[in-house]
């Protein structure tokens, strides 16, 4: 998700690593991006009262799909071949030009997340200085990827379009694999927001987010067939759906397992590893 917002990193990094001192800081820390800290910070609290799984989740800052937008532009790459520039490492200097890349697309690039099915969460930078002081919304940004994870989302779109939809016309099978899409993204959103209850965040911290972010990036538009994302009303209606209800019964706090911290510079990848119980 991309476009247009202030600058707000110097208070957005100030909050962060306010955040990172209830945790304590460690003296490697001190090296960390100041996007990485407040990354660490996040992950922390949401562990206290959340049960994150049994293996490591990794979690990397990247420029961002702005940077591959650009990238195709400036026919750096073919046509939805442009991931690379998307993943690129924005704390290197690459010295080929792919600097101005980053630099482009810290300050237009927009928020938004990504997952893998092997358990790394990817952040754009960008999304930090759209965020701002807002460290709660990125919580649920956080949260909404984690649950991916946890889920196995990748797994069961892969699943449910190889078992359920192989017999259809291609044009059917299409409709009703981004149909299935958009559930597993508001399942996530239900997820996020149940972690963050857990986790003590006052509010319909989730449902606040989606507004922000949605008027961030610019986009108001509706769910359609062809849309991989469910649109803002109906996003935001079913995340305010899942407040009442958790307000009817709240959640409990699932056992804490608690886990250690490792950042690593070369990859790139700070990597949370829970503790076996």
């Amino acid at each position: 998700m991309h476009p247009q917002h202030r600058l707000r990193l110097a208070a957005a990094l100030t909050a962060g690593a306010a955040l990172a001192g209830a945790v304590g800081v460690w003296a490697w820390q001190r090296r960390l991006p100041a996007e990485v800290v407040t990354l660490q910070a996040v992950l922390e609290r949401l562990s206290r009262s959340n049960d994150l799984g049994s293996q490591p989740i990794h979690v990397m800052v990247s420029a961002g799909s702005t940077a591959a937008q650009l990238a195709e532009q400036r026919g750096l790459c073919k046509p939805q071949q442009c991931d690379l520039f998307a993943q690129l490492n924005p704390y290197q200097h690459y010295g080929n030009g792919w600097d101005e890349l980053n630099r482009q697309a810290y300050a237009m690039g927009d928020i938004e997340g990504w997952s893998t099915s092997s358990g790394t969460v990817i952040l754009p930078r960008a999304a930090f200085r759209a965020y701002g002081t807002h460290i709660d919304y990125l919580s649920c940004t956080v949260a909404h990827e984690i649950a991916h994870v946890l889920r196995h989302h990748v797994f069961a779109q892969s699943y449910h379009d190889s078992h359920r939809l192989s017999h259809l016309p291609t044009a059917q099978a299409q409709r009703a694999s981004l149909a299935r899409s958009r559930q597993l993204e508001l399942e996530a959103d239900r997820d996020a927001a149940t972690m963050l209850v857990r986790a003590g965040f006052k509010g319909r911290v989730c449902l606040d987010d989606l507004s922000f972010l949605y008027r961030s990036i610019g986009d108001g538009s509706r769910t359609d067939p062809d849309s991989t994302h469910p649109g803002f009303e109906e996003r935001t209606a079913a995340m305010a759906a899942h407040y009442k209800a958790l307000a009817q019964q709240p959640p409990q706090p699932q056992p804490r397992r608690a886990g250690r911290f490792a950042y690593n510079a070369a990859d790139n990848l700070l990597r949370f590893t829970p503790s076996s119980r």
